[in-house]
């Protein structure tokens, strides 16, 4: 087992998850290849957290989201490109693209992830076969989402959370990281970029992505 946190928490902790709540979704931005290419996205690897203190640690992600999906697009707005239905008592969701399992580190061992004392498990979700054409080098907008089931309360929804890491303390090279974050909304229309340090966390991050794709033949 090992805790992605290990260290003093507000000194060498390198990760953190974001939830925007019911205003939309935590994403950021990716670009593939150089201007004047043309390439195709076959999947995308995010990773969740969706356990904390206040509900433990659960055993499945169908017990706390209807769904999962993975939202994507440019400047004129996001769409769900890979959506999932979830049943409770479930890590597979209905759509056999998407799969989802427990993280592990680069040793192998599961990941785990420091909830103010509370160690709950990181989650990883890749969506498969999604075949998405973008230009090379161009600014391309993505975030992972769940549609949360409601909680105990019937007040509000189970937030869903995206895992960021800061870029210089991360045990492996962080491609692309500009130490910013972005704020999508429900709608799909993305909002501002956001900056972590001083807002909520004691330094800035991104969200960790890893994205396969294939340079299309001619381009």
């Amino acid at each position: 087992m090992k805790n992605l946190n290990d260290g003093p928490a507000n000194v060498a902790r390198s990760n953190v998850r974001w939830s925007w709540y019911e205003t939309g979704l935590v994403g950021d931005d990716v670009a593939v290849g150089s201007t004047g290419e043309r390439w195709v996205i076959d999947r995308v690897k995010v990773w969740s957290v969706p356990g904390g203190k206040a509900i433990g640690d659960p055993n499945f992600l169908g017990d706390l989201y209807k769904d999962v999906r993975l939202y994507f697009g440019g400047s004129e707005g996001l769409t769900p490109v890979a959506v999932g239905e979830l049943a409770r008592g479930s890590n597979q969701p209905a759509n056999s693209h998407i799969a989802i399992r427990e993280a592990r580190n680069s040793d192998g061992e599961y990941a785990y992830y420091e909830d103010f004392g509370t160690t709950v498990r990181v989650w990883e979700i890749e969506f498969n076969d999604l075949n998405i054409e973008v230009a090379g080098g161009a600014s391309y907008t993505f975030g992972a989402f769940g549609l949360g089931r409601p909680e105990p309360d019937g007040k509000n929804l189970y937030p869903w959370y995206n895992h960021a890491s800061n870029a210089s303390l991360g045990a492996v090279p962080a491609q692309g990281a500009d130490d910013q974050v972005r704020l999508v909304k429900a709608s799909g229309q993305s909002a501002d970029t956001f900056v972590s340090d001083g807002k909520g966390w004691n330094k800035n991050c991104d969200i960790n992505v890893q994205v396969f794709a294939h340079r299309l033949s001619g381009n």
